[in-house]
């Protein structure tokens, strides 16, 4: 390298480094400074004069130790010479400081790089040089060959002399670690996998730094400032709960989609309204007499009440006929079996405990849920609602089955027998009936299956008027989007990314609130206003 570029060099990338070492190393920040000023004017001088520098990060090193040998000489003149807290130690004056401060600085590095060493490797040297284990020793004890372990030793000691002569620095997560969300789409695994395999910090830093380059357990290791037996435990979990894989000989890379906390989505309400919702309202106003009528309409709902449903139902039933028509999105049956029962796609946001999505002056929502993946159950739950989704998953199915026959009318509400009296008094204290001066009434939305034939085939009809804006939309997600997501993963990449095609629906909501087609919903059944099912 010529002389400019190791300047470059030290400019650009070391004097951070030579700060920090100087700050780790004493308590006094002027003091800290000086010793920094001195280190540097040391390397120019060494860089101007021409001396031949290989390495410019293992010579900063070097002359890095001994400018702080040298300043503590000078200060043995004093009683004591106070160092920072990460040196942990008073030394006197009387005695061999340079030998202790080196002594201490080495056996700290030494720990570093050998915790920093792959498993193999690290556990052949440890065997060797500090149980005193024989190399036919160590292979009868790591079931690998005498030769094998004489090249693990070599590789331990080559690693060990770059590693002790480099000023390594651990990355960002070491010191400000990101916070991961994880949700997925599909049926979660038996002890809620994915979201609760990153629970801990830990589990989350490690997908985060190998999201968009697959990363080896050492650069994990040096990005978290975390040591490798630590790692390769929170690795291996991770590649058996498939949210890691490894994509080349020990280098791992995340395997589900995570957007990046900066990258603004696009405004589809700004983009296709008002005339998404002038097509869906004059759709609406064609089919009135059907979608009132019955058998659609089982639940006796006003028209008013009806489109709290049906601008839901339309719209979702429109991006969903999009997503897979056009090859988009996976479909559920072929979502992959995961190893603990479940089957289900990740997705995570980086940096946000809780994602809000916004449409012009529309509120945030939570989004389309689905009861189950037998169950033709689904609601959508909004700032509207007033209500979180929790309810919704944790009433039994068999709730939902009793309430389609009550309102089909296959049972009567005053004959019930021991157990539907009980699955009754569930959906009675959940609101999902409730008790008038004639009975009983529904609270949500119910059709049997002529009805939802019906449904089907004007959801169909609708698609085609509004499958150009929708084509619009969702370039424009792709166009906010696409860039952050790495190649390996653009497989998956539409089953997270058409979900921000939801947004039409409280867009459309919104639209509604606004022309006054409906009413903000009021008391407490307003929990299950967007909800809807189907009869077999």
């Amino acid at each position: 390298m010529t002389a400019d570029e190791l300047l470059r060099e030290l400019e650009e990338e070391l004097l951070p480094k030579i700060y920090g070492f100087c700050f780790g190393k004493l308590s006094d920040p002027e003091e800290a400074r000086d010793l920094a000023q001195d280190i540097c004017l040391e390397i120019v001088a060494a860089i101007r004069r021409g001396q031949r520098i290989e390495n410019l990060r293992a010579f900063t090193w070097a002359v890095s130790n001994h400018r702080f040998c040298a300043w503590l000489r000078r200060r043995r003149r004093n009683s004591t010479v106070w160092l920072s807290d990460a040196m942990a130690m008073v030394l006197p004056a009387d005695e061999d400081v340079e030998e202790q401060v080196i002594l201490r600085e080495r056996s700290g590095v030494l720990a570093r790089e050998l915790a920093l060493l792959t498993r193999q490797t690290r556990e052949a040297a440890v065997l060797h040089y500090f149980d005193g284990l024989s190399c036919r020793e160590i292979a009868g004890r790591l079931g690998r060959s005498e030769g094998t372990v004489k090249w693990m030793l070599h590789e331990a000691r080559d690693e060990l002399g770059k590693g002790m002569k480099s000023m390594r620095e651990f990355g960002e997560k070491s010191y400000h670690p990101g916070r991961l969300t994880l949700s997925c789409q599909g049926m979660p695994g038996a002890d809620g996998e994915p979201m609760r395999c990153a629970e801990r910090r830990s589990a989350q830093n490690i997908l985060l730094a190998a999201y968009d380059e697959p990363k080896t357990v050492e650069e994990l290791c040096t990005e978290l400032g975390i040591a490798a037996p630590y790692i390769e435990d929170e690795v291996d979990y991770l590649v058996a709960n498939e949210l890691l894989r490894e994509v080349s000989r020990e280098k791992f890379a995340t395997d589900f989609v995570i957007l990046p906390s900066d990258a603004e989505g696009p405004d589809l309400h700004r983009l296709l309204f008002p005339a998404y919702y002038d097509a869906l309202s004059a759709f609406l106003g064609e089919n009135r007499d059907a979608l009132e009528g019955k058998p659609c309409n089982l639940s006796g709902f006003s028209w008013e009440r009806l489109l709290w449903v049906y601008l839901h139902f339309f719209v979702q039933s429109a991006t969903e006929q999009f997503k897979f028509g056009h090859g988009i999105a996976i479909p559920y049956a072929e979502f992959p079996d995961r190893p603990n029962g479940g089957k289900w796609l990740a997705h995570g946001f980086d940096n946000s405990a809780a994602r809000q999505r916004e449409a012009a002056d529309t509120e945030v929502f939570d989004g389309p849920v689905h009861k189950s993946a037998e169950s033709e159950v689904e609601g959508f739950f909004h700032a509207w609602s007033g209500a979180d989704s929790g309810p919704f998953f944790r009433l039994p199915d068999a709730v939902f089955d009793l309430g389609a026959a009550l309102i089909e009318g296959r049972k009567d509400a005053e004959e019930l027998d021991g157990e539907d009296r009980y699955l009754l008094s569930i959906a009675l204290e959940n609101g999902l009936f409730e008790k008038m001066p004639d009975g009983i009434r529904p609270t949500y939305f119910h059709t049997n299956a002529e009805g939802g034939r019906i449904l089907g085939g004007l959801a169909e009809a609708f698609y085609h008027r509004v499958e150009k804006m929708l084509a619009a939309g969702w370039n424009a997600i792709l166009s906010a989007y696409g860039k952050s997501i790495p190649k390996r993963l653009r497989d998956q990449m539409g089953n997270k990314l058409a979900n921000e095609l939801n947004a039409l629906v409280p867009c459309s909501l919104g639209e509604a609130l606004r022309r006054g087609e409906i009413k903000p919903p009021e008391g407490e059944t307003k929990r299950w206003i967007s909800l809807w099912s189907v009869g077999a």
